[in-house]
């Protein structure tokens, strides 16, 4: 009994936050009243085929792809009929491109008709909010649980950014200017996450003048190349539609592609190298640089793989798509994967410039300061 008190008392505030997190899920799988728009939970599930239909997804013109319709029980969640089960029909294909299979326990958007009974129903989507709540409740609980106070501080300022851009693009729509205001972001999230993770330390201001430099510089890699490379043609962008400055968008791209690599490259840089005055006050300038060389050693490869698979991650939808509707890869890779290249070529050129960059700064900021500790004693 003695054990079970101990351990409670040395895990209640994961017990607590577990708890807290539990009781926010449990709300989110039942908080179909808060809708004015009609849910269901799909209960039963009867599928047939229907007949097939051209598929538009291959070279031969002459495929063909089944279709299938579902007959859905469907209990009614909220509004007027709660409660009520009521029969739902819809249509799906195998490629489902358009169409959505539903399976038992989906929860569903309806469009329900009738004035005292229901008359007729129709699916309009499915309700997922509940599974991201779930998402972030377990992030929420590894991150504070794993990193503790730090923890904490790494959520407060993920929260801060998220609002500081959702801010900035209000003021995009209000006509500022997307460069600047992209430069003022870089300038901004990073003083902001360095400084609430890590604190106000000389630590913290090698990482962000380290990671401030190193990003305007990649950055201003990007633009010489762009000055001697020529104009680059963005008709094949993704999503372009007129009246846009495609080229303003692309450029604030740049300048936020990997500013999150470049950040975790200088603070795990200057946290090294730090840890290394600690332990060793006399340290040589030669040692330290050392030091801060194999420290970079170490998270180049990861880091770059890092970036390019976030990279591969969004682009591999779409790269699918376009060759299932007959676009060759190499015209792929010629029109439209150039510009994740760019962004690829600028994240990478920007983490291997961090470790020297942050080597630097760090050793110099580190070694001002012993030195000032020994003037004044």
């Amino acid at each position: 009994m003695m054990k079970d008190r101990t351990f409670f008392d040395r895990h209640r505030l994961q017990i607590g936050l577990f708890t807290v997190l539990l009781v926010i899920v449990f709300f989110a799988f039942h908080d179909s009243f808060l809708y004015s728009k009609t849910i269901g939970k799909v209960t039963e599930v009867h599928t047939e085929t229907s007949g097939n239909a051209t598929n538009y997804n291959t070279d031969n013109d002459a495929a063909k792809e089944t279709l299938y319709t579902q007959t859905l029980m469907v209990k009614l969640l909220n509004g007027k009929y709660k409660g009520q089960k009521i029969k739902v029909s819809s249509d799906y294909a195998f490629s489902r491109i358009d169409s959505e299979k539903y399976c038992r326990g989906d929860r569903v958007f309806l469009n329900v008709k009738g004035e005292d009974k229901v008359e007729s129903a129709t699916i309009s989507g499915v309700k997922r909010d509940q599974y991201a709540v779930l998402l972030v409740a377990v992030l929420i609980f590894l991150v504070l649980c794993i990193a503790g106070k730090r923890g904490v501080r790494a959520i407060a300022s993920l929260l801060l950014n998220i609002g500081i851009f959702a801010y900035s693009m209000f003021l995009y729509e209000k006509g500022a200017d997307l460069v600047k205001m992209s430069y003022l972001l870089v300038v901004i999230f990073t003083v902001a996450t360095v400084l609430i993770v890590n604190g106000p330390n000389r630590r913290s201001f090698a990482a962000i003048l380290s990671t401030l430099l190193t990003t305007f510089f990649a950055i201003g890699v990007f633009y010489q190349a762009l000055h001697f490379g020529g104009e680059i043609d963005y008709a094949s962008l993704d999503y372009v539609t007129g009246g846009q400055d495609v080229e303003t968008i692309f450029l604030a791209g740049i300048c936020l592609t990997s500013l999150g690599a470049v950040m975790d490259v200088a603070i795990s840089i200057a946290a090294g190298l730090n840890e290394v005055m600690e332990k060793k006050p006399d340290v040589k300038l030669r040692q330290l640089l050392t030091s801060g060389r194999e420290i970079g050693y170490d998270i180049t490869g990861t880091m770059v793989n890092v970036l390019f698979f976030t990279y591969v991650c969004g682009l591999f939808p779409v790269l699918i798509i376009k060759l299932k509707n007959s676009i060759r890869l190499l015209t792929i890779v010629r029109l439209q994967i150039p510009f994740e290249i760019a962004r690829f070529l600028i994240g990478g050129i920007s983490i291997l410039l961090a470790i020297p960059m942050s080597i630097v700064v760090t050793t110099v900021v580190l070694k001002l300061r012993r030195r000032k500790k020994e003037v004044q004693s």
